[in-house]
């Protein structure tokens, strides 16, 4: 069963273990659907990306560009469903890159989520 939820802009959907068990190796992951910035550690310039999954330890994105694996990264988004939900601001660590292929054009990047804080944004004039 899949859990559907749309607001916001961004869709959160649950990829359940259709009646099987979940594996404990595996964080059970949602299917998110939001903008997404980040940067390596200690570089100015942010890029942009769109998330594909997020999990309680980590989270898939897609970009034009690539990262190496064991690259430390900074992480921006905002969860959907609040109309002044604070942005999230995350640190990890890439594990996997994914090529792109079918209707996807850009590479994925799974990265581990190793700390995290809300940041409360302003609002908008």
């Amino acid at each position: 069963m899949n859990d559907s939820h749309s607001s916001g802009g961004g869709r959160l959907r649950s990829h359940g273990s259709g009646g099987g068990r979940l594996r404990s190796s595996r964080a059970h992951r949602f299917a998110l659907d939001v903008p997404l910035r980040y940067r390596a550690r200690g570089e100015k310039q942010w890029h942009d990306a769109q998330t594909e999954n997020i999990s309680r330890s980590g989270v898939l994105f897609r970009t034009q560009g690539v990262l190496d694996i064991a690259t430390e990264v900074e992480m921006t988004f905002v969860l959907p469903g609040l109309e002044e939900a604070p942005a999230i601001v995350c640190r990890g660590r890439v594990v996997r890159t994914v090529l792109p292929g079918g209707i996807v054009r850009w590479p994925g990047i799974a990265v581990t989520i190793s700390r995290f804080r809300f940041h409360r944004r302003r609002p908008a004039a």
